[in-house]
């Protein structure tokens, strides 16, 4: 919850001062928040997500553009905040601003302009190229690991702008335990992510190298790289979760815990990574860190297909308790 403001010129007495905190407190109050989203050519996007969140913890809302891509948040408490604003085709863009419990109502008021997302989109030149690469995807699936590696390096040759087909060949060179050729890929990935500013692929990159140095047994520098992946791109809870999913795969259950612990900390409602620190934990034999963690999953997701094994799992490990 946030704390409210203490730098007030004034004192107020009684009651209406002990409801007011509370209410600001809990993110709420009688602030209002108003903005514009554009592009780099000051046209309105309309339909554009904006998040709003708190800086301490508290309230977090979200709102979508109108067509004059204006947006508006009601019933605000006093405290800074962080705005964020999304779209298809665009990069995010966020701001701070600080809302202030105005007596006159005063509107706050925020701009955001976002920029295309160029780099990061894969154009394919038709259909057919869409399907070449589908056929990889489900080669490798299938495991035929030599088939899939023809097929994605023929796409590599015929699109040589999309660069993120390195991590297909880099994955299937992995599984056949090629780990130099594998890593030759990632690496040629993560060179041109940099030249493109892509940080979500110099992550991913990073993590790649990351995993085929946890199956060679070299755990020290399998860490440094997950670190580094992590470091270059904190907010991407899908990036901790996969990490956790690897050393989880390869039974290193304390460093999946602390990775699963990274990506609810990144978003809290996920409930995904709470389910699988909850196996974790029962893995250690810790009955009551893995109860409190399938619990946490129930709460964010109670009408989930796996809600009743989680259940039941959560009465047979009290009983046993």
């Amino acid at each position: 919850m946030n704390r409210v403001s203490k730098r007030f010129g004034f004192v107020l007495v009684g009651v209406f001062l002990v409801a007011a905190l509370a209410f600001a407190q809990a993110g709420r109050g009688k602030a209002r928040l108003s903005g514009t989203v554009v592009d780099e050519n000051g046209q309105p996007v309309e339909a554009a997500e904006v998040k709003i969140e708190f800086e301490k913890g508290g309230l977090v809302d979200k709102t979508t553009t109108n067509a004059k891509g204006e947006f508006y948040f009601l019933g605000l408490g006093t405290g800074q905040v962080i705005v964020t604003a999304s779209a298809e085709g665009f990069l995010d863009a966020s701001t701070n601003a600080r809302i202030s419990q105005l007596a006159d109502g005063a509107r706050n008021f925020v701009s955001l302009v976002l920029k295309e997302d160029k780099e990061r989109k894969i154009r394919l030149k038709d259909a057919a190229a869409l399907e070449e690469l589908e056929k990889g995807n489900q080669l490798f699936g299938e495991r035929k690991f030599d088939e899939a590696l023809q097929v994605f390096q023929e796409f590599a040759v015929n699109n040589p702008n999309v660069y993120q087909i390195h991590f297909n060949i880099g994955d299937t060179y992995r599984e056949k335990g090629e780990f130099a050729k594998a890593n030759e890929q990632y690496l040629a990935a993560q060179a041109k992510a940099k030249e493109k500013a892509d940080v979500v692929l110099q992550a991913r990159a990073l993590a790649s190298l990351g995993e085929v140095c946890l199956r060679q047994e070299k755990y020290k520098e399998a860490q440094e790289y997950f670190t580094q992946s992590i470091a270059l791109n904190p907010k991407d809870e899908i990036l901790a979760y996969n990490v956790a999913e690897i050393f989880f795969g390869r039974n290193q259950t304390d460093k999946a815990i602390e990775y699963y612990q990274l990506a609810t900390k990144i978003k809290p409602e996920w409930s995904e990574p709470y389910l699988k620190m909850g196996y974790a934990y029962l893995n250690k034999g810790d009955m009551k860190k893995a109860v409190e963690q399938l619990n946490e999953f129930l709460k964010r997701d109670p009408e989930s297909p796996q809600a009743p094994v989680v259940k039941n799992l959560i009465e047979t490990l009290t009983k046993t308790k």
